[in-house]
């Protein structure tokens, strides 16, 4: 297929996992596709796909980033924000730099991405957003204060964008993943046998794994196959959604 033949996205956090991902497969489909990453590696991972460096926590490098890719390719018409970070604590825990840490990659850089991109978007008459927020946004996890705030803005702020800007064209929705399967997940078992990150559920990855009702958790594939359906034009009537793709984790109580 291509759904994205003529189209230009960005996508953030496209360095690993979920965002790229979701480059490699708006790219398959035809889609012009640059790249936000956090650093030279990253870069380099991207392979052929164009990328740019970005911190999505400032404005300045969202503006110049932004009017770069809208002079060499003329417009934008899909952002996917996927940039993020986890970092633990409950609220006594949670210094106010690690909580501000926190809330300007994963919140603040989705709000940037709309102040920057849907001016663009209006000028082409219309475009998608897909935001990547979290089951975390929806339930709390312990000593997760400052990302489960972050993810619950996500959705929160999701809903406004589609909102405010649906009269011109632009639609905007979020994802909320569950577990994925990642290079941050091999560092979460490790975490969990140290005991560093606590589930009074489970103790293991495997049994995070059964904790689905899959019986397993997804792949960064799996959430780019939703975000390259909610940008498509065949979800043309689908805006201020949080679509839950988790495998089933969070329609069951865990007694």
């Amino acid at each position: 297929m291509k759904r994205f033949e003529g189209k230009v996205a960005f996508v953030t956090g496209a360095g690993s996992g979920i965002g790229f991902a979701a480059a490699q497969r708006i790219a398959a489909e035809g889609g012009r596709v640059v790249c936000g990453v956090q650093s030279e590696a990253q870069r380099a991972a991207t392979g052929d796909l164009e990328s740019v460096i970005i911190d999505v926590a400032d404005e300045d490098s969202w503006a110049t980033t932004i009017e770069a890719v809208v002079k060499s390719h003329g417009g934008i018409d899909v952002l996917v924000c996927c940039a993020g970070i986890l970092r633990k604590g409950n609220a006594e825990e949670t210094s106010l730099d690690l909580w501000n840490e926190v809330l300007s990659v994963n919140l603040n850089g989705v709000f940037l991405g709309a102040r920057h991109v849907v001016p663009i978007m209006r000028e082409r008459g219309g475009g998608a957003i897909v935001n990547i927020a979290s089951v975390q946004g929806l339930v709390a996890h312990r000593r997760s204060a400052a990302y489960n705030a972050a993810k619950g803005g996500v959705i929160n702020l999701t809903r406004n964008i589609a909102l405010d800007y649906g009269a011109d064209g632009i639609r905007c929705n979020a994802i909320c993943p569950g577990a994925i399967e990642s290079h941050p997940l091999a560092d979460r078992a490790e975490a969990m046998a140290s005991r560093q990150i606590e589930y009074p559920e489970a103790r293991t990855i495997e049994e995070v794994q059964a904790m689905h009702a899959l019986g397993r958790v997804g792949t960064p594939d799996e959430i780019a196959s939703v975000a390259a359906f909610l940008v498509s034009d065949e979800a043309s009537f689908m805006t201020g959604a949080a679509v839950v793709a988790d495998g089933w984790l969070t329609v069951q109580v865990l007694a």
